[in-house]
């Protein structure tokens, strides 16, 4: 799978003949790169509280100025990337196992179970993201693992519903028909038949969801309901500093601005592989 969308992205001048899609890979990998390394970045530490520089402006020690206590924004966007993307990363990651397998089993069953079983899905999918995950986290708390799984479960039929429609047409083909008239059950079938051609919709697929799971975690977050303080994250700054944008208006615009320009990235990147895979998509 990772060689044939590497391929995809190279191909016909790859990211390297569509400027945007281009920058767009370059900004996330250094946001990526950022959080991943940020223990061993020469940053400030993102929790250390300094009573002196209340809602500083930006400065040389202070690139990105500081917060309502103190804290240098410049590390915690740094640190909150860790958990933004992370939660990101970790929520697409079992919405897109469970929603695989979902809708490939759901595909090679009967058609009355199959009609049924995409009628439930129809139905979550058709109830607002916010509302559940609000349901869910106020229920069972707003610690990371809830947070994770909430939003994979919350974009689980989602993923099943794409994965089911276009199983339920490679199904149809000739020579999965003639398998399953020579005896090949289901699990042979979704193994060898759907699987291997499922590919490149679940990594468009993939690209789409990862940016509505961030900006879920960072909506929760805003309100409250995501990581706790102090652990930062993008949505959590600006929800925490929103009552000071009037006094200094940087703590909440640069934390906002990475979050809009990461989701957009991973949107330029998203139609980018879309369109490189549309001939393998059809």
């Amino acid at each position: 799978m990772i060689r044939r969308l590497s391929l995809a992205l190279l191909r016909d001048g790859g990211l390297a003949g569509n400027l945007p899609a281009l920058l767009a890979a370059m900004f996330l990998g250094i946001a990526v790169l950022a959080a991943l390394l940020a223990p061993i970045l020469p940053i400030a530490d993102p929790l250390a509280i300094d009573t002196t520089q209340i809602l500083g402006m930006p400065s040389a020690e202070h690139p990105l100025g500081t917060d309502e206590l103190g804290r240098d924004i410049l590390a915690r966007i740094i640190y909150g990337g860790r958990i933004s993307l992370g939660v990101a990363f970790a929520a697409v990651l079992l919405a897109g196992i469970l929603g695989t397998i979902t809708g490939m089993t759901i595909a090679f069953l009967g058609r009355r179970t199959e009609a049924i079983a995409m009628r439930f899905i129809d139905v979550f999918v058709s109830l607002p993201e916010i509302f559940i995950a609000l349901v869910a986290l106020a229920i069972l708390g707003g610690n990371l693992p809830t947070l994770v799984i909430t939003i994979g479960v919350i974009y689980c039929p989602q993923f099943a519903r794409v994965i089911y429609n276009v199983t339920r047409s490679i199904r149809e083909r000739d020579h999965v028909m003639a398998a399953r008239s020579l005896g090949a059950g289901r699990l042979w079938l979704i193994r060898h038949e759907a699987l291997p051609n499922l590919h490149s919709i679940i990594a468009v697929q993939t690209s789409v969801t990862f940016s509505f799971a961030m900006l879920l975690e960072a909506g929760l977050s805003f309100l409250g309901l995501g990581v706790q303080p102090p652990t930062p994250s993008w949505g959590q700054m600006v929800g925490l500093l929103k009552n000071y944008i009037y006094i200094n208006p940087w703590p909440v615009i640069f934390p906002g601005l990475t979050l809009l320009f990461v989701v957009l990235a991973v949107n330029l990147l998203g139609d980018h592989l879309q369109d490189r895979l549309n001939p393998e998509i059809d």
